[in-house]
Protein backbone atom coordinates (compact mmCIF):
# COMPACT_ATOMS: atom_id res chain seq x y z
CA UNK A 1 0.00 0.00 0.00
CA UNK A 2 1.06 3.49 -0.61
CA UNK A 3 0.65 6.91 0.97
CA UNK A 4 -0.71 8.61 -1.21
CA UNK A 5 -2.92 11.30 -0.10
CA UNK A 6 -2.98 14.63 -1.99
CA UNK A 7 -2.11 17.95 -0.02
CA UNK A 8 -4.71 20.22 1.05
CA UNK A 9 -3.46 23.33 -1.07
CA UNK A 10 -4.52 20.74 -4.11
CA UNK A 11 -1.36 20.83 -5.43
CA UNK A 12 -0.68 18.51 -8.45
CA UNK A 13 2.64 17.55 -6.96
CA UNK A 14 3.84 16.58 -3.76
CA UNK A 15 6.72 14.59 -2.11
CA UNK A 16 6.22 11.47 0.39
CA UNK A 17 8.74 9.40 2.37
CA UNK A 18 8.92 6.93 -0.57
CA UNK A 19 8.19 8.95 -3.80
CA UNK A 20 6.95 12.21 -5.51
CA UNK A 21 3.95 12.31 -6.81
CA UNK A 22 2.09 13.47 -9.83
CA UNK A 23 -1.53 13.53 -10.03
CA UNK A 24 -2.69 14.27 -13.78
CA UNK A 25 -6.47 12.83 -13.37
CA UNK A 26 -8.50 15.10 -15.33
CA UNK A 27 -6.54 16.20 -17.91
CA UNK A 28 -7.06 15.56 -21.22
CA UNK A 29 -4.54 13.96 -23.72
CA UNK A 30 -1.65 14.10 -24.22
CA UNK A 31 -1.05 16.27 -21.18
CA UNK A 32 -1.08 13.77 -18.09
CA UNK A 33 1.60 12.07 -20.40
CA UNK A 34 3.55 15.41 -21.23
CA UNK A 35 3.40 16.82 -17.36
CA UNK A 36 4.91 13.69 -16.03
CA UNK A 37 7.51 13.37 -19.10
CA UNK A 38 8.41 16.86 -18.43
CA UNK A 39 8.82 15.87 -13.84
CA UNK A 40 11.19 13.29 -15.63
CA UNK A 41 13.08 15.17 -18.06
CA UNK A 42 13.61 17.97 -15.82
CA UNK A 43 15.55 15.71 -13.50
CA UNK A 44 12.61 17.15 -10.46
CA UNK A 45 12.68 13.45 -9.51
CA UNK A 46 15.61 11.61 -7.16
CA UNK A 47 13.19 8.98 -5.63
CA UNK A 48 10.26 7.34 -7.24
CA UNK A 49 7.23 8.69 -9.03
CA UNK A 50 3.98 8.00 -8.70
CA UNK A 51 1.37 9.18 -11.11
CA UNK A 52 -2.18 9.14 -10.48
CA UNK A 53 -4.05 8.69 -13.59
CA UNK A 54 -7.66 8.13 -14.69
CA UNK A 55 -6.67 5.06 -16.76
CA UNK A 56 -3.45 2.86 -17.77
CA UNK A 57 -1.22 5.19 -20.26
CA UNK A 58 -0.48 2.72 -22.97
CA UNK A 59 1.37 5.03 -24.74
CA UNK A 60 3.56 6.15 -21.97
CA UNK A 61 5.45 2.84 -21.75
CA UNK A 62 7.48 3.50 -24.92
CA UNK A 63 9.09 6.86 -23.33
CA UNK A 64 10.08 5.37 -20.13
CA UNK A 65 11.68 2.80 -22.04
CA UNK A 66 13.43 5.36 -23.89
CA UNK A 67 14.62 7.17 -20.85
CA UNK A 68 15.30 4.09 -18.66
CA UNK A 69 12.77 4.19 -16.46
CA UNK A 70 10.95 1.16 -15.26
CA UNK A 71 7.53 1.15 -14.44
CA UNK A 72 4.65 -0.86 -12.68
CA UNK A 73 1.13 -0.67 -11.51
CA UNK A 74 -0.32 -0.73 -8.30
CA UNK A 75 -3.43 -1.05 -5.79
CA UNK A 76 -4.98 1.83 -6.11
CA UNK A 77 -6.46 1.65 -3.41
CA UNK A 78 -4.90 3.55 0.08
CA UNK A 79 -7.53 4.51 2.62
CA UNK A 80 -7.96 7.66 0.76
CA UNK A 81 -10.61 9.16 -1.46
CA UNK A 82 -7.59 11.07 -3.18
CA UNK A 83 -6.63 7.55 -4.95
CA UNK A 84 -9.41 5.21 -4.68
CA UNK A 85 -10.39 6.33 -8.63
CA UNK A 86 -8.18 5.38 -11.79
CA UNK A 87 -4.83 3.84 -11.53
CA UNK A 88 -1.55 4.46 -10.07
CA UNK A 89 1.91 3.61 -11.47
CA UNK A 90 5.23 4.11 -9.77
CA UNK A 91 8.33 4.65 -11.64
CA UNK A 92 11.86 4.69 -11.15
CA UNK A 93 15.10 5.09 -13.46
CA UNK A 94 17.07 2.00 -14.07
CA UNK A 95 19.50 0.93 -11.78
CA UNK A 96 17.71 3.18 -8.82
Amino acid sequence: MVTCARPEDDSRTWRTADAVHIDVRGLEAPEPMIAILRAIDAGEVDTALIAHLDREPIFLYPELDDRGWAYELLDSSCGSSDCEDGVMLRMVRWGS
